[in-house]
């Protein structure tokens, strides 16, 4: 939900996610990406523009806090150390809600709500972000079977221009 927009932007899609810092985020439909992280580089391919962007994480990169982020949230694992958390136990399992406690996660969000179902599954999220847009994915169909490694590496296809927006 942007707030400069009348409609919310939906889109479909499928998240992987292997502690403690590889993740893989693939968004179908008219305008297609994939965000992929190994830890040590994150790579978001635009597939319809034949475009790639290659970002190198740690060493003081600008997106360190943005990745921290969103592996706090996926992992929940120690997850009080990096955010202020208020939990309440609903009908169906428990309502989470994360504040962020550093300046640099700040800025990349205000707030996370996470629903969990009773069996420990995050049903849903919704992140408000430091201008008022919110991003809400809601989660199905998830599993807990083991992750190929490849899943978290990316080779930009033949003919894909590849750009370092950060210049490192």
């Amino acid at each position: 939900m942007i707030r400069l927009m009348k409609n919310p932007i939906l889109s479909s899609g499928t998240v992987s996610f292997q502690p403690p810092n590889k993740f893989q985020r693939e968004v179908k439909g008219s305008s297609p990406s994939v965000t992929v992280s190994d830890g040590r580089e994150l790579w978001i391919y635009y597939p319809n523009f034949k475009s790639a962007e290659r970002y190198p994480l740690g060493k003081g990169s600008p997106l360190d806090a943005t990745v921290a982020a969103i592996n706090s949230a996926l992992n929940l694992e120690n997850v009080e150390t990096s955010f202020d958390v208020t939990a309440a136990k609903t009908e169906n399992g428990n309502e989470l809600q994360l504040l962020p406690r550093t300046a640099a996660m700040k800025r990349v969000f205000q707030k996370l709500d996470l629903r969990i179902n009773s069996e420990f599954r995050v049903e849903r999220t919704d992140m408000l972000l430091p201008n008022g847009d919110r991003i809400v994915t809601t989660y199905s169909n998830q599993t807990r079977a083991p992750i190929s490694p490849s899943t978290f590496e990316f080779k930009p296809p033949a003919g894909t221009e590849v750009t370092t927006p950060l210049g490192q």
